[in-house]
């Protein structure tokens, strides 16, 4: 596994640097859509299928769905799977970072702020109806108005404030130019790396059907029936049924304005993660889904021992990360004591049996943008211990530590970090919720620290949002002037020299504040049946292709 890991992980970086310096070199940035997405040929085998059989497709993962609302997942990855099924973006994205054409003809830029973008002509919702821009315009509006709640991370577009938004009482986005019913640019504040623009706007942004929102109320958007059965959508698959906390159910989009779907269902189970493994072996699930669909390492070779699913590892990339509440433990040094005080080796080696790596950041090692340079806070008990005596620490304290049940493994780490906590004098208390209940919660800030996983970004400056002062969705709370500088700084260059020099000394002073903390990075086991011809788990982009997956059917 470790060889794969390396050499893909290779591959990644190479191509990713190759496309780096292409953005950086070149003055005019072309996206075309000359041919369709690359096919899956992973466990591609000669059969003969009954072209008449209904072909289901069972996908397990562990955490519940929080959203199937497209323009704002609420930071929830096991939302994505249902969500990317249901919509195209404008561009995709496949497992080796390159990013591919969808509702996009082509995006063009001759001084990397102003993007012209041409939509596919065919291009058109489940019910008939076409993709115009004037979908993409009442999307725009729509999700950035002030009242709006959305994941979108558009502030470098001309027209946003600071947070991406419409100021109060505006309806017009000045950086949105519509040419025709196929053509828009949007233009930025400053000119912007493309791939700022490729990943944030690309791929980052779905799409509502203005013949069916129209009259929405922006202050009761998040509350329309559409978003709990969100019907007319743009995706390879409609929505079918969702069962909360069990399943979703999608079929295939007999309209879809590429090919139109091989497999006529596919059904997103939630299981706990002994399930999973259960009925990955029984067959009753025929994928899992990464990253939320993980196979504890403790069964690993239990389930290579199988012998109706093939198994693949994948590289090791999001780590599993704690998340501390800065308003409720402001001072740096208790947050630096903690990362001392936990025992991240012992965590590895033991709890993962050394399939897993140790690194400070979010910022995965294999990523372009990681800093090598930085030490990681060893585990070192009676330093944690001086710096809880430095800074007063009163050992009456009781901190509150939220973790996600549905991942074994990162349960289980939790349990020794609590320990790890306790036995350097700080008193925890813990409580364990589902995802959906955990984002509430934290999002409230009734937590002094929690743990989960972010998402694989390709484009470096997604993962310091979260750090921004301003960030109303952010979970930590943290304000530096500093930090705020040089985030902005970030998104603006455009030099891919320079902005390596800013995100090193972005990371330099995040690892100093510790206001978030990464515990591990495992590796992650890629499970499919062996009468899925066509289609995997993958760490990032995964349904890219969805359309061309196929399975076997008696």
């Amino acid at each position: 596994m470790k060889t794969r890991f390396r050499v893909q992980g290779f591959i990644v970086l190479t191509i990713f640097l190759i496309f780096l310096s292409a953005c950086s070199e070149t003055k005019q940035v072309n996206v075309e859509a000359t041919a369709e997405p690359a096919k899956e040929e992973f466990y591609v085998k000669a059969t003969t299928n009954d072209a008449k059989a209904k072909k289901t497709l069972y996908i397990g993962i562990v955490n519940a769905p929080v959203t199937l609302n497209q323009i704002n997942t609420q930071g929830s990855s096991a939302s994505l799977a249902p969500i990317n099924l249901l919509n195209d973006s404008l561009l995709d994205v496949t497992d080796t970072a390159q990013f591919i054409p969808k509702l996009a003809e082509s995006i063009e830029t001759q001084d990397k702020q102003t993007y012209r973008i041409k939509l596919k002509a065919n291009a058109k919702w489940n019910d008939g109806n076409p993709f115009t821009t004037a979908d993409v315009a009442f999307t725009l509006k729509l999700a950035l108005h002030a009242k709006v709640e959305s994941s979108f991370k558009l502030d470098f577009i001309e027209g946003l404030n600071d947070i991406g938004k419409l100021d109060e009482g505006k309806t017009e986005l000045s950086g949105l130019k519509i040419i025709d019913p196929t053509t828009f640019e949007i233009k930025t504040k400053t000119p912007i790396d493309p791939l700022v623009f490729n990943e944030r706007f690309g791929v980052k942004v779905n799409f509502l059907p203005e013949h069916i929102l129209k009259d929405a109320n922006p202050e009761q958007l998040s509350t329309n029936e559409y978003f709990q059965k969100p019907l007319v959508t743009i995706g390879p698959y409609k929505f079918a049924n969702y069962e909360q906390g069990q399943f979703v159910e999608v079929t295939k989009n007999e309209k879809y304005y590429l090919d139109v779907p091989k497999i006529d269902t596919i059904f997103i189970k939630v299981h706990p993660a002994a399930n999973l493994v259960a009925q990955l072996q029984t067959g009753e699930i025929q994928m899992n889904s990464l990253p939320v669909g993980l196979v504890p390492i403790t069964d690993y070779d239990k389930v290579k021992g199988f012998e109706n699913v093939n198994v693949t590892s994948a590289p090791a990339s999001e780590p599993a990360e704690i998340f501390f509440n800065t308003e409720k433990l402001p001072d740096k040094k208790v947050r630096q004591a903690i990362a001392y005080a936990l025992n991240r080796p012992l965590i590895v080696e033991q709890l993962l049996k050394g399939q897993a790596e140790i690194i400070d950041g979010g910022i995965p090692s294999s990523h372009p943008y990681f800093n090598k340079n930085i030490a990681n806070y060893d585990y070192n008990p009676e330093k944690a211990k001086e710096l809880l005596k430095e800074a007063n620490w009163d050992p009456k304290r009781t901190i509150t530590f939220i973790i996600p049940v549905g991942n074994k493994v990162r349960e289980q780490a939790a349990d020794i970090l609590v320990q790890n906590l306790e036995s350097v004098g700080i008193k925890v208390d813990v409580q364990k919720f589902d995802f959906p209940t955990l984002i509430d919660k934290v999002e409230k800030g009734e937590h002094d620290i929690t743990i989960f996983t972010r998402d694989y970004y390709i484009e470096p400056s997604l993962y310091f949002t979260t750090y921004k002062s301003d960030d109303p969705e952010s979970v930590i709370r943290f304000k530096n002037p500093l930090v705020d500088e040089l985030i902005k700084k970030g998104e603006q260059e455009i030099i891919e020299e320079k902005r390596h020099e800013i995100y090193n000394q972005l990371q330099e002073v995040l690892h100093d504040e510790v206001a978030t903390l990464a515990v591990y990075s495992e590796k992650r086991l890629q499970v499919v049946s062996k009468n899925v011809l066509v289609g995997k788990p993958l760490n990032l982009g995964t349904f890219n292709n969805v359309n061309q997956w196929d399975i076997e059917t008696k």
